[in-house]
């Protein structure tokens, strides 16, 4: 009787155990996913979410933690500024969720079966070296970076001028890591100690680095720029972009025509048009028309338009001088495959005197932005088009793209944002394009960039030696008993 007791209440105790641990792990899920949903507005929410993962990694089994991780990750990315729709974007989305979880997991393998301070080191240089893989293989460059979410916090990401976002990463996944040991192992001194010096220190570093750079007085000339965009639907742009209805495509020209003469009014000395505003073939009406505006204003002209050479159509960027004459003609490199596949990429870099160009997506890839800046380039002018919703997260990676290069970018996005910046991130000027009525415009004076950044001339190493040490440490601790650094923690 006793002993039947004693078993239904072993059971029933199971059952509760059970269900606080389901209940601990959603709860988990819903905080982690919300507060890396909002960090695509507010930088602070994305250490938030790291260290409430890492935390509960120490506390749920192995199985959960995966799953927490895998969710979290899931459920955060679906913010709408998502870069695109998820009917597109869910098997990367997958792919990159079930990497996070991964390297989750492995984290909380090590530091559960080792109790070392090495977990945060392995979880850090994990995290950024899955990033930094992906990129080379993604269609989508490095846009899922969870480095992005930073751009707002100025002095933390200046150190992208040095190891890329590859640095931002690594550091944004030691220190909450680090903590989350602390916190989870109170009794061992020597592993606080250890696991919170590495990353108190790098953190001060990278803080210290950002304050100087940013109150270090740029060098570079200053340079007044127009940006414009008008009001358009979907079914009215893909209209003139095909050339369907010649009326329109006129009045398309016209509206745009004058833009360039109110910025040239407000004392622009570079107009920056979207991406693929018109269809053009070389020099017919089209094309002439746009010429004669800049030679009208005495601006320098950059435009993105659909080029059909032949039976080839390509994305590109016409760079008109004050003269009407072409001084350059780019196309686009990175083409987006769900939409353009009909188009032809381009092969080489758009580079005319110190200034380069970039057409959207373009910038979702370290190059050729890298490229650009090794080249002495001081400014990128960037074309684009943007999904309304999503106009902060091109706009956000585009800027940071500058800071790794040391160069200023001005961007027209038409759905999304008008934006100009300079080398250290800095918004110049911000104005919303995603409108019905009219269009918008943005005067700013921006101080030029030099090009030439440490990353520049570094390249991906700092990525290098992530992965590097991700995979010697793993191997490391494999041959390890456990309870040789349970006695040396």
């Amino acid at each position: 009787m006793q002993l039947g007791k004693s078993f239904k209440n072993i059971i029933n105790s199971y059952k509760w155990s059970n269900f606080y641990s389901l209940l601990h792990c959603i709860f988990t899920i819903f905080l982690s996913a919300v507060s890396y949903y909002l960090s695509t507005e507010y930088w602070y929410f994305s250490w938030i979410t790291l260290l409430l993962l890492c935390t509960y990694a120490l506390k749920g089994s192995l199985v959960s933690t995966f799953l927490t991780g895998f969710f979290s990750y899931l459920f955060g990315s679906c913010n709408p500024h998502a870069v695109l729709p998820l009917a597109v974007y869910w098997p990367l989305l997958v792919i990159n969720a079930t990497a996070f979880a991964s390297v989750l997991a492995i984290f909380r393998h090590i530091a559960v079966r080792w109790r070392g301070g090495y977990a945060s080191l392995v979880f850090a240089s994990g995290l950024t070296a899955y990033e930094f893989i992906a990129s080379l293989y993604s269609p989508h460059g490095a846009v899922n970076s969870i480095a992005y979410t930073q751009v707002s916090n100025l002095s933390f990401i200046q150190i992208a001028s040095i190891t890329g976002i590859w640095g931002i990463t690594f550091l944004m996944a030691l220190l909450p890591s680090s903590i989350a040991l602390t916190y989870h192992y109170p009794q061992n001194r020597r592993l606080s100690i250890k696991a919170n010096l590495i990353s108190l220190s790098l953190l001060l570093f990278v803080i210290l680095f950002g304050f100087y750079r940013l109150h270090t007085p740029v060098e570079g000339a200053n340079i007044k720029i127009g940006i414009a965009s008008i009001s358009t639907n979907l079914e009215q742009y893909l209209v003139v972009a095909t050339n369907r209805d010649k009326q329109q495509v006129a009045d398309t020209i016209q509206r745009y025509i004058q833009k360039i003469d109110l910025l040239a009014q407000s004392g622009a000395e570079v107009v920056l048009l979207p991406e693929k505003i018109i269809t053009i073939e070389t020099h017919d009406d089209n094309f002439q028309h746009l010429s004669n505006a800049a030679q009208k204003n005495k601006v320098n002209l950059i435009v993105g338009v659909t080029r059909k050479d032949k039976m080839k159509l390509y994305n590109s960027s016409y760079v008109f001088s004050p003269l009407g004459e072409v001084l350059l003609e780019y196309d686009k490199k990175h083409l987006l495959s769900a939409f353009e596949s009909r188009y032809t990429p381009g092969t080489d870099l758009g580079i005319i005197d110190k200034w380069g160009i970039g057409i959207c997506k373009d910038m979702d890839f370290t190059q050729p932005s890298l490229d650009y800046s090794r080249q002495g380039v001081n400014i990128v002018f960037v074309p684009a088009l943007d999904f309304h919703d999503d106009g902060w997260s091109h706009a956000r990676v585009a800027i940071m793209r500058g800071v790794e290069g040391n160069y200023a970018v001005a961007r027209a996005g038409q759905w999304g944002l008008l934006t100009l910046s300079d080398s250290r991130g800095r918004i110049i000027e911000m104005v919303s394009s995603d409108v019905e009525d009219g269009g918008s415009v943005l005067v700013g004076e921006v101080r030029l960039g030099k090009g030439n950044s440490i990353y520049s001339k570094l390249g991906d190493s700092f990525a290098w030696i992530c992965l590097g040490t991700f995979i010697i440490l793993c191997f490391f601790l494999s041959l390890r008993k456990p309870n040789e650094l349970l006695t040396k923690p």
